[in-house]
């Protein structure tokens, strides 16, 4: 019963510490959205879906994203 006390605790003051910006100072929680990301655009990174249109835009010689997939579309470089 110690034990998992013990690791609630732990626990509750792992996920308080890691939500310190978040919780306290409300910062906005960080974009993971590969296509709305500024630091991603900027590196050149793009997401798979979008990788795969351009491939397939590339054999076909037009765009083929209509944005119709998800709301992820709705940013892409290939939607018509």
């Amino acid at each position: 019963m110690k034990t998992l006390l013990a690791a609630i605790v732990f626990l509750g003051i792992a996920v308080l510490l890691l939500g310190v910006n978040i919780f306290f100072f409300h910062r906005p929680f960080p974009n993971g959205e590969i296509s709305t990301n500024p630091e991603m655009k900027k590196r050149g990174i793009k997401c798979a879906k979008e990788e795969e249109m351009e491939m397939l835009s590339k054999q076909k010689g037009k765009k083929v994203c209509d944005g119709n997939y998800s709301d992820a579309c709705a940013t892409c470089s290939l939607r018509q």
